[in-house]
């Protein structure tokens, strides 16, 4: 009999849940709004309302654990977020939904952060399998990690490893929302594609881009600046380029600090790697150490938006085995 795993995504926009089997299949899922604004205590009880509700779809007798995914840097001994961006209010920083989760569904919780479980979704469930090292990334609003190594999750010395968007590639760039500059989250994500595309149409430059956000530059985001590329919008093209760029000098880095088989590449962005590629792999031949130039290892993630939820359901299980 397949194992089970109850599983669920707590986003600020929305909560998903799921059981899945133990070879990444999703028998049940279930979506709803989290309601951010109306509180901790709400949102936390309709998270385990939610829970319950897929939970009572099965019969339960191969179910041995919930997992959660989160949005937030998490302690992974404590299961504590660290002021998690996405969900507003009081009482989040420094609380633990292990516990109240744990008292309301009655079997064990395994948590980590979002982009870190995408990590452990793709090695267990996607792209990664059968590698023995990889790095995931996501590219969306911003840019979020895992790294796997020796086959295993690496979580650091508190859970907060994987923090691959807060590299430092430009010490003169922007300022990033962590609170550094030139990180490569500013430089290189969705957010960055938008601020760039902006700064240059507001200095005169001209493109098809205005025209796409009916004049309003501040409208322009990265599907736009996507969708106007493949058009052949010559400033279209130099931001997915400039950004490309940006995103291979943090590959490099990735490179010769874990030598990864893979690093696989998830999130909305991810649509458009495709036209990343050529440019990264330039940044790879130009900056990489000489026994590492030729290697190509970025790839495109194979599990799309579940790749959390899935990762949820692989911390679960790997928690099982090693009990």
């Amino acid at each position: 009999m397949a194992l089970l795993s109850l599983v669920a995504d707590l986003g600020g926009t929305n909560m998903r849940t799921a059981l899945v089997t133990d070879s990444g299949a999703l028998v049940e899922r279930q979506m709803e709004s989290t309601r951010a604004d109306a509180g901790r205590e709400a949102v936390m009880e309709s998270l385990a309302s939610a829970l319950l509700e897929v939970k009572a779809t099965n019969d339960n007798s191969s179910l041995i654990g919930v997992g959660l995914s989160v949005a937030s840097p998490i302690d992974s001994k404590t299961g504590e977020m660290y002021a998690p961006p996405n969900l507003h209010g009081e009482g989040w920083h420094l609380f633990s939904p292990k516990k109240y989760l744990e008292e309301k569904l009655g079997l064990p919780v395994s948590l980590a952060n979002d982009a870190t479980l995408g990590a452990m979704g793709e090695h267990a469930f996607g792209a990664g399998r059968g590698t023995n090292s990889m790095i995931f990334m996501t590219l969306s609003t911003g840019i979020g990690g895992g790294v796997i190594i020796d086959g295993k999750l690496y979580t650091g010395h508190k859970g907060f490893a994987g923090e691959v968007g807060h590299i430092t590639i430009d010490k003169n760039g922007p300022a990033c929302n962590c609170g550094n500059t030139g990180c490569l989250e500013a430089m290189a994500s969705g957010t960055a594609v938008a601020r760039i595309a902006f700064e240059r149409l507001s200095a005169g430059e001209t493109s098809s881009l205005l025209e796409a956000a009916g004049g309003d530059a501040s409208a322009v985001d990265a599907k736009l600046v996507a969708q106007e590329a493949e058009a052949g919008d010559a400033l279209a093209k130099s931001l997915m380029d400039e950004v490309a760029t940006n995103l291979g000098i943090g590959i490099v880095s990735l490179m010769h600090i874990f030598d990864p088989e893979l690093i696989v590449i998830g999130g909305g962005m991810s649509q458009n790697l495709d036209m990343f590629l050529p440019e990264i792999n330039r940044e790879i031949q130009r900056h990489a150490m000489t026994h590492l130039k030729d290697r190509r290892p970025v790839v495109k993630s194979e599990l799309g938006d579940d790749v959390s939820l899935l990762g949820a359901a692989a911390l679960v299980f790997a928690e099982h085995n090693a009990g």
